[in-house]
């Protein structure tokens, strides 16, 4: 016999259902490997394991034994329990060559196992393990957490985003949940903004950065550098700072997962050029307003990209 017949709203709500699902076991798994990670980030606090191993593009672009440790415990995790998931995690990407994966619309996550590697050599309390899940190259799920100061962000498409105070001594237990959201500033004067400056280290790469900045200062209440993409994307989304951006990141696994937090808390994610943003461009502009976001933009606009800098998404040749 033929199967009975099925409505389309009933097809859409047995689809929504499922996707619901999906979001809940995958959420669940990236709280869980960031418990892990933060645990061992946690131990290897001010320990040999947090000195310097290796370097990647350049002297201040460094990896610690907890990196690779991290990375390879997040990935035999998701591996046994998504086998058809892609994983793109940022040591695994630099031990390749650095060339960063195109984007697929297959479930991909993004791994970043200490975002503030640096940081976390000098024992400064502003070091996380971002865990990012793309589903059809749209950002769905994210947790970035900060073992040393045991707080989880966390936020998924549809959902909302969160902070959740860790306790326990294995760092796995949820003791305060609360609900965030951007600020209320309305200018970009009246705003904290948070920025970094990147690894770069070529005369005209630093002029473009400190030109920005200098632009920035001019134009806002006051300016931040603390180390971590995804952390200054979270403190954009729990009302900390009003805005943040970066240009010449690591790659994807730095921002895939605040972006959903951000967006989850009512925030703006953007290129910093205005332009949409492309998670495998290396840059990020985010707001608590699409008002004070523009404004941002246009301070920016007028300093050129150092010759160490990636370019906008419409002027890249590959993403």
């Amino acid at each position: 016999m033929p199967p009975p017949f099925q409505d389309e709203d009933e097809e859409d709500e047995e689809e929504e259902g499922k996707e619901e699902l999906f979001l809940e076991e995958t959420l669940r798994a990236a709280k869980w490997c960031a418990f892990l990670a933060g645990k061992e980030i946690r131990n290897a606090w001010g320990t040999t394991s947090s000195e310097v191993k290796n370097t990647k593009k350049n002297d201040v672009d460094l990896v610690t034994l907890t990196d690779e440790k991290c990375e390879k415990m997040i990935k035999e995790y998701i591996r046994e329990r998504f086998p058809d998931h892609l994983i793109v995690g940022e040591e695994e990407t630099a031990a390749g060559g650095d060339v960063i994966p195109e984007m697929s619309a297959k479930p991909t996550w993004y791994i970043d196992p200490v975002d503030g590697t640096t940081n976390f050599i000098h024992s400064y309390p502003n070091s996380c393990v971002s865990i990012g899940l793309t589903m059809k190259k749209e950002p769905v799920v994210g947790v970035v957490f900060n073992p040393i100061t045991r707080e989880m962000f966390v936020g998924v498409k549809g959902r909302g985003s969160q902070l959740i105070n860790v306790g326990g001594n294995d760092l796995n237990e949820e003791t305060d949940v609360k609900t965030i959201r951007v600020s209320n500033a309305t200018t970009l004067k009246k705003a904290l903004i948070a920025t970094e400056i990147g690894v770069g280290r070529d005369e005209k790469t630093i002029d473009a950065i400190m030109g920005r900045i200098r632009n920035i200062v001019q134009n806002s209440r006051s300016v931040r550098c603390t180390g971590s993409c995804a952390m200054n994307m979270c403190a954009v989304a729990s009302g900390r700072v009003d805005g943040f951006f970066e240009i010449g990141f690591g790659g994807p696994w730095d921002n895939c997962a605040a972006t959903v937090i951000v967006r989850e808390a009512g925030g703006v994610v953007v290129d910093p050029s205005g332009e949409e943003m492309h998670l495998n461009a290396r840059r990020v502009l985010c707001a608590n307003s699409r008002e004070i976001m523009e404004e941002f933009v246009a301070a920016l606009k007028p300093v050129e990209d150092g010759p160490a800098e990636p370019p906008k998404p419409s002027l890249a040749t590959t993403l």
